[in-house]
């Protein structure tokens, strides 16, 4: 698989070049609290991520899909699928837009939507699963917009920004995708 195209965008495999896309992306003021949060692990430079990159090409890993998102011509975040399991037909989504100039466009609605086909129409999965921070409501909103709900919360989960936060667990079944999908393209199609 190269590349996946959605309405507005194309999910495509990660290059080089887009390790520093990324890595600008985070230097930019928008990005300070994430760069300021305590990580589990120290800070890396450009250097370091380009040889992680390098790395992991040559070792892929067969449960995950980490893909690059593409919109009007150049790369706006990442979207990856994870621990696939083949057997229980389940996998975790997870996606996020780099820049705030980016956000609130349709981009995530449409990349997340695309992965989900791909995902459920090609890799044949019954169920995926995403967990999101409960205070993030605009990605709450995109995620019941697809058809994902509420499954539960990981109380205090994981230490962020100096506490610890709840986990929101969502996920969707690939009939509730597939209804939900119907819907979108009819609309889509009615208002053509």
């Amino acid at each position: 698989m190269a590349w996946l195209a959605g309405d507005r965008v194309i999910l495509r495999a990660w290059e080089r070049d887009d390790v520093r896309a990324q890595w600008d992306a985070a230097q930019t003021a928008d990005a300070t609290g994430d760069r300021l949060r305590d990580w589990l692990e120290p800070p890396k430079s450009l250097f370091q991520r380009e040889q992680e990159f390098e790395a992991n090409q040559s070792e892929a890993d067969p449960a995950v899909v980490r893909m690059v998102i593409e919109a009007e011509g150049r790369v706006i975040g990442d979207i990856d699928l994870f621990h696939i399991d083949q057997r229980s037909r389940n996998a975790v989504v997870g996606l996020g837009i780099w820049s705030e100039d980016d956000r609130g466009r349709g981009y995530g609605t449409d990349a997340l939507r695309t992965m989900l086909r791909w995902a459920f129409r090609h890799l044949n999965m019954h169920r995926v699963e995403l967990s999101v921070g409960p205070d993030n409501a605009r990605a709450v909103r995109v995620y019941e917009k697809l058809g994902f709900v509420r499954e539960g919360m990981r109380r205090e989960h994981h230490f962020d920004d100096g506490c610890f936060r709840d986990e929101l667990i969502m996920g969707i079944l690939r009939r509730e995708f597939e209804a939900r999908d119907r819907e979108a393209q009819a609309a889509s199609a009615g208002g053509a």
